[in-house]
């Protein structure tokens, strides 16, 4: 006997809305492409190199690791690209900021080791002469055969026999300190005039040294003793 609906007695059944048939019809994608992806990590190096580079003893690391930061999330393989460009910079800044103060340091040496003290003063030294506002005066070694503004020319120390001499007149006691022949050398030179320093002018005592020298009107070029 046949049913009017045909040998189907429920019908045709609807396509399957999800493609495909059997137990696998739905699908989410595989190994091959288009599936779940891990996100990237922070890398930790250039996380390392932003954090030793807030650090300024440490400046040095943080550039070598900037550098390796950099290449370690080129192309987005690693996040943290950001701290690693500022870790770079701030290795950088911090390597200018040593050089500064190795320049700073090493002029700073160069400048008191040019500084005459009295008591290393010695004659024939060719000075540079350096007056501030408050009277007091520095003198600077200088090569002869560079321009300078004097030389010494005697040196003494500070004794009961001597002491009041020097605290009254000091550049008149130095031309007493020169010797005849160096005196004749002096006076073939234009414009000299003696001059001198002492620890303490204001009070001269015992120990205390004296140093005498000549400067010139016109800068000198060369050793006058």
């Amino acid at each position: 006997m046949s049913t009017p609906y045909g040998n189907d007695p429920y019908g045709q059944q609807p396509p399957n809305p999800y493609g495909g048939g059997g137990a696998g019809g739905a699908s989410f994608g595989g190994a091959g492409g288009g599936g779940f992806q891990e996100p990237a990590k922070t890398d930790g190096v250039s996380v390392a190199a932003l954090v030793l580079g807030l650090l300024c003893c440490t400046s040095p690391i943080s550039l070598v690791l900037g550098f390796v930061g950099l290449k370690r999330t080129k192309g987005g393989q690693r996040k943290g690209r950001g701290m690693a460009i500022t870790g770079l910079i701030l290795g950088i800044l911090g390597v200018l900021m040593y050089i500064g103060l190795g320049i700073a340091l090493a002029a700073g040496v160069a400048w008191f080791d040019s500084l005459v003290q009295p008591d290393e003063a010695k004659v024939g030294q060719c000075i540079d002469v350096d007056d501030d506002d408050d009277n007091a005066v520095l003198l600077y070694e200088k090569e002869c055969s560079e321009d300078h503004d004097g030389e010494i020319v005697a040196v003494a120390e500070v004794d009961d026999e001597n002491r009041d001499t020097i605290s009254n007149t000091m550049a008149d006691f130095c031309a007493t300190l020169v010797s005849p022949e160096d005196l004749v050398k002096l006076s073939e030179v234009e414009g000299l005039e003696f001059a001198a320093v002492i620890e303490d002018p204001e009070d001269v005592s015992n120990g205390d040294h004296l140093v005498c020298y000549v400067t010139s009107d016109d800068k000198l070029d060369k050793k006058l003793l």
